[in-house]
């Protein structure tokens, strides 16, 4: 009975139903559960399609926006099947999340169990991170991403950089993925090509039609923003409120519809983690070049091996310092999750099982604990702190893992001289 569940379990037949059957699932709780889940759909999508439609002013094209102006597609495109916008948006991200799903499993069509269980991880991921994981334009971009991704591990890391490029200009995150691509790519011109072009090519379009200040304005739109609850960064301002300092803690900012945090220093910090950001992206780059250029790293799986730390720590690095922290921006380590499962990367379990711990927590915290979160009860917080934590170390330990790699493949180099 058992090698029969197994068999079964890993068919990949099973996993488009479990997959199907997953999204059903998370839609209802979604519909039915705690809060609003789902609230950027009916709060957010919604309005601006109808808006849109009303004033013939087209958000990231005719007037600023905080998106790239390519994700009209998708805010536009439910309004046209039907009176049921909501329903639209999630069958319509659902139908991409499932193409990208076919791509991972029958690409090529040889039959590879490792795909499978990358599979059924995201699946996982998505079950533990909630509603919130299928109801973003972040789901978009993580589709999109997994395509390239294929692309890469097929040996065709040209593809792979005109996927990236293009999950890009859905949200940015998906550069770290491209510059990871262009840096480690046995061939690294032909993916640099490939990539700029398929960029400059959207960026051109939207440049040609509404201008530099709008086609950018996701960018400027940034700026000025202080820092999100969720961010690691408010941990001490949201304890500062447990705390009884004065002026301090969360408040609705009515400006860009979000929850941050107020107090000393607020600002100042803020205006600080872009840069850092970059920064820690540069060296992390940096490291996977090195390994791949300076090393000696011939072999595909020692390459897809540093290919997989990179992408995590560069994912995290876009994580950890980043003012906005929002839960769905935690569905980007989706990416390094199946990655890592297929190419069955040392150390990868305890990744996979770090990875589930931080998605299970971000669910918990929203939207089920998120009200306590603002009450600044210390349990809450608590909670909210441990998984900020587990974010940070995660990023330490893969930082970590980059640099044996750095010293294992120069010792190896250095031998073989």
């Amino acid at each position: 009975m058992i090698p029969l569940l197994k068999r079964l379990a890993l068919a990949r037949p099973t996993v488009v139903v479990a997959f199907i059957m997953a999204h059903l699932y998370l839609i209802w709780t979604g519909l039915k559960g705690l809060g609003w889940p789902m609230g950027d759909i009916i709060f957010a999508y919604h309005p601006w399609a109808i808006e849109m439609f009303k004033t013939h002013s087209f958000m990231g094209l005719t007037v600023p926006w905080v998106y790239p102006y390519p994700n009209l597609l998708f805010v536009l495109l439910p309004a046209y099947f039907g009176p049921n916008y909501q329903h639209n948006w999630l069958f319509m991200t659902g139908a991409i999340e499932l193409a990208a799903l076919f791509v991972l499993l029958f690409w090529p069509k040889k039959y590879d169990k490792a795909r499978v269980v990358a599979g059924w991880a995201w699946i996982m991921a998505q079950l533990l991170l909630g509603p919130v994981s299928i109801s973003r334009l972040d789901t978009i971009s993580v589709a999109v991403a997994v395509v390239g991704l294929v692309a890469w591990l097929r040996a065709k890391p040209e593809v792979a950089a005109i996927w990236f490029a293009i999950a890009t200009w859905i949200k940015v995150w998906p550069i770290t993925i491209l510059m990871a691509t262009v840096a480690e790519a046995r061939k690294w011109r032909p993916a640099a090509i490939a990539g700029l072009a398929t960029g400059l090519l959207v960026l051109v379009a939207g440049l040609i039609v509404g201008g530099a200040h709008n086609s950018l304005s996701f960018v400027l739109e940034q700026t000025g923003r202080g820092i999100q609850i969720e961010s690691p960064w408010a941990v001490p301002w949201l304890w500062g409120r447990i705390f009884k300092w004065p002026d301090t803690g969360p408040y609705y900012s009515t400006a860009l519809q979000t929850f941050q945090v107020r107090g000393v220093g607020v600002m100042q910090v803020a205006a600080l983690l872009g840069p850092l950001m970059y920064l820690a992206l540069a060296i992390t780059i940096f490291m996977g070049w090195f390994v791949i250029r300076r090393g000696d790293v011939e072999d595909t799986f020692r390459r897809n091996e540093v290919f997989a730390w990179t992408v995590l720590t560069a994912i995290l690095d876009m994580i950890v310092f980043n003012k906005v922290g929002s839960p769905q921006y935690y569905c980007w380590l989706i990416i390094p999750v199946i990655l890592g499962n297929i190419e069955r990367v040392p150390n990868w379990k305890i990744v996979t099982i770090w990875l589930g711990l931080i998605f299970g927590i971000t669910g918990l915290i929203y939207p089920i604990i998120y009200d306590h979160i603002l009450s600044s009860q210390p349990w809450a917080t608590g909670v909210l702190t441990i998984r900020d934590a587990l974010v940070v170390l995660l990023l330490i330990f893969s930082n970590v893992r980059l640099f044996e790699l750095a010293s294992f493949h120069l010792r190896g180099k250095k031998s073989v001289s």
